[in-house]
């Protein structure tokens, strides 16, 4: 079940999993998203199982009319649970089909199969298609790592994608957003 994640408890849960479970270069100052959360640009939903135990956490970022699941994470003793596909369901309805955008590490070239965590990343992906998700063809250097773009089936222009951006991130930080 996903949760607004209005307590401080709750968004604290939500920052320790960020902080465990993403990548320094992938991982946005969690300072910036709360800002934009008090701007109405980004929202922290807290993944809950039956029994109100915190689970995992979605984080989206509202912009340009589209719902970016910027950060997407389930504990590691909760995986497996099938927890995951029923929030990603629960975005869909909460946000609609046509909104919601996916970014994943890239999973296609040369190097994208010799990286250290290549397994998991095809292991990603097949989650997202598994659940209704399909390519939408753009690929995107942010911040310094190829990324794929997933939608529920909407076309996504590369324009549309940035406009995300424009609205969320510092200018200074714009030129770190780049189709490939």
């Amino acid at each position: 079940m996903l949760k607004d994640a209005v307590s401080k408890e709750k968004l604290e849960q939500i920052r320790v999993l960020y902080e465990a479970s993403f990548p320094k270069s992938e991982k946005k100052p969690f300072e910036l998203m709360v800002e934009k959360q008090k701007e109405g640009l980004c929202e922290f939903l807290a993944i809950e199982d039956e029994a109100g135990g915190f689970c995992g956490l979605a984080i989206m970022i509202l912009s340009a009319g589209l719902a970016l699941l910027d950060y997407f994470a389930i504990e590691p003793n909760c995986q497996g649970s099938g927890l995951g596909s029923t929030a990603l369901h629960e975005l869909r309805e909460r946000y609609g089909s046509d909104k919601v955008v996916v970014e994943i590490e890239r999973t296609t070239g040369p190097e994208a199969r010799a990286a250290d965590n290549a397994r998991d990343r095809i292991r990603r992906k097949s989650f997202y298609l598994r659940n209704g998700m399909v390519p939408t063809g753009l690929l995107v250097d942010l911040f310094g790592v190829e990324m794929e773009g997933l939608t529920f089936g909407r076309k996504l222009a590369f324009a549309e994608y940035y406009s995300i951006y424009e609205n969320v991130l510092p200018e200074r930080m714009l030129d770190k957003v780049r189709l490939v």
